[in-house]
This record gives structure tokens, sequence and C-alpha cells, in this order.
């Protein structure tokens, strides 16, 4: 069954927190000198990490100048070229549909009901914009791997990120956020995505790519702080969830797998994105004591028949259409509301 993007709870505006976790002086230069080396590359509207700091404007350690080179810095086409890429209405259109496409396929993926069920997943905004990043990063890798066309590829990241904070402003006012407002939640929900997605790259980089089990370590924390939104002060929850979490971080690791390096690059030019399954929730165990969690049905209502999908307009309005008819309509589409 196709998955159905999990609905706001209620009218009242969400609370936007910044992460509380604090993290290690390694990880917190693995971050910068990611910010410097791949997100270069975006737009302005992408690079605002509010409180008037950017990437751009981070002071960088010294290991940054051993930075990989950017997408741009990787290619070797002239001026012309790249001004063709940039501003054809064909090259346009055609990196508009891949980056739609990308992010459609990490919606899909992140909108899956067992994820809020028996996955215990939050259905807030910060939860579920937690799981559709780690599937953004996912893409974003690679992108970044792209060594046929990394001017190509840049594009298509610089579109796909702006329209990934256009779908959250989108997601914001389903939530009741005054629109008014938009703009300054997003700041905030821009700088912890960007943690998120440097944790991401600070466990797939240096020492911790080369050590499976300190990287795996590392993912549950990560898995901890950003999708489980656990409190770092807060041991019995963290005990709690450590089987949970790990299930979690080894999910990533199968997917990275299988995105960045095992995904034929047919595919990939096609922007056909086939994911690995979600990991098994069931008989998950209490870190605490050693018992088994009790298993949390899928919530009918995020299961939608065969060949329907859920989006969003752009103020916040859910819709669901078929992906076979091209037929859309506002209800859900169960048995007896179709038209």
């Amino acid at each position: 069954a196709a998955a159905a993007q999990p609905m706001a709870a209620g009218a009242a505006s969400p609370p936007f927190p910044s992460s509380s976790r604090p993290i290690s002086e390694q990880t917190r230069r693995s971050m910068v000198r990611f910010t410097a080396s791949r997100f270069s590359t975006t737009s302005n509207s992408s690079k605002d990490l509010g409180d008037g700091q950017s990437p751009a404007n981070t002071p960088l350690p010294d290991a940054a100048e051993q930075a990989e080179p950017t997408l741009l810095e990787r290619s070797n086409k002239n001026f012309l070229e790249r001004l063709y890429d940039k501003y054809s209405l064909s090259q346009q259109t055609n990196r508009i549909l891949m980056a739609e496409s990308f992010l459609q396929a990490a919606t899909s993926q992140a909108s899956d009901p067992r994820w809020f069920g028996p996955g215990r997943i939050g259905r807030d905004f910060r939860s579920y914009q937690a799981l559709l990043t780690m599937h953004i990063w996912f893409l974003h890798k690679r992108l970044i791997n792209d060594n046929e066309d990394p001017h190509r590829a840049a594009l298509i990241q610089e579109e796909l990120f702006d329209i990934f904070w256009t779908d959250s402003s989108n997601r914001m006012r389903a939530h009741g956020v005054n629109e008014w407002l938009i703009n300054k939640n997003l700041k905030t929900v821009q700088q912890y995505t960007f943690m998120h997605l440097f944790h991401y790259d600070h466990c797939y980089t240096g020492e911790l790519l080369e050590e499976p089990k300190y990287r795996l370590e590392e993912l549950k924390n990560l898995v901890k702080t950003h999708i489980l939104l656990l409190s770092p002060d807060d041991e019995t929850a963290l005990n709690l969830h450590d089987d949970h979490a790990e299930r979690i971080a080894w999910y990533i690791e199968t997917q990275y797998q299988n995105i960045v390096h095992d995904m034929p690059d047919d595919f990939y030019r096609k922007a056909r994105i086939a994911w690995v399954d979600l990991p098994s929730f069931e008989k998950m165990v209490d870190g605490n004591t050693g018992k088994e969690l009790p298993e949390q049905p899928i919530n009918p209502e995020d299961v939608l028949p065969k060949g329907w999908a859920k989006n969003i307009a752009n103020d916040g309005t859910y819709y669901y259409w078929n992906i076979d008819t091209r037929e859309a309509q506002w209800e859900h589409p169960a048995e007896g509301n179709k038209k």
C-alpha cells in the first residue's frame, strides 16, 4: 500500500527547536569542513542558517584546506557549456524534473506508515522533517559522487534543496504556522536540518569511514538526537531506545550502500530510486529492562490504496492524486470517498 505523509494533529503552531545534544569537537570540525566543501554550490536560500550565520562566513579550521573539491570545481566544462547548462530552457526543465522526482522519492519513503506505527517515530513536524532529511541526504551523496557530469549534478543539487525548503514551508503552513512567521521558522528549520546533514557526513568521512563499529555507534547517537529527538540528559530514554536506534542505524548503513554505491547509473540519471525496505520493528527490546516492547499498529489513515499518493499544495493543503489516472481529490481515497 502507498504511504500517506502524516498530517498535523491540530491547528496550533508547533515549536521548531534546535538540537540540544552537545557535539564533540571532532564532529564540529567535520561539520565545518562539510559546509565549506559541499554546500558552496547551493543557492543563497539554502545557505541561510538563521541568526546571521552561514557556511560562507564560518571560520574554518586548518584541516578544511584539505577539503575535497566541490562539484563545480571538479567539472571540466568551459564557461559557455556551464552557461548553457544553467540557462538553457531544456536543461532547466530537465533538472527541475529530476529534482522534483528525487524529492518525491524521498517523500514516499519517509512517509511509509511503518515509521509512525511500529517504528514509533513521532508525528510532529520535526520528526517527519528528520525522516525526509535522511533520505534527501542519500540522494545528495549520490549527486556528490557524480563524476560523469559534476556541473549538472551541482545544479540538480541546488534545485533539490530549493524545493526541499519550499516543501518545508508548505508543511509549516499545514501545521498552522502564520504566514508572516514562515520565513523566521524556516531559518530555524534550515539550521537544525543542516546540523542533521552534517552529522551524517561526519559518520562517513575520516576515521569513522574506516571504522564500521564506531560508525554504527555514532549513527545510533545521530538517530537518538535528530530522529527520535531524545534529550542527552535522559539516560532512561536513551537506554530504552538503544535497540530502536540500532535498527535505524543499520537501515542508514544499508541505504547508504544501496543509493551511493549500488544503484545503477541508468536508474540514477532517470531519477528512478529503488529504496531498500524499512527495518523490522518487531520484537524491539527495552534497553533498561531487557523486556520486549509492545508493538504499535499502523494508523489506517496513513495507508493509501494502490496507485494513490499524497501531496501538499503551496498553501499547506493536502490532496491526493492517482498516479495512473492523474485524478486528484481532496478527500482520502478510501473506497467510499472516490469520485
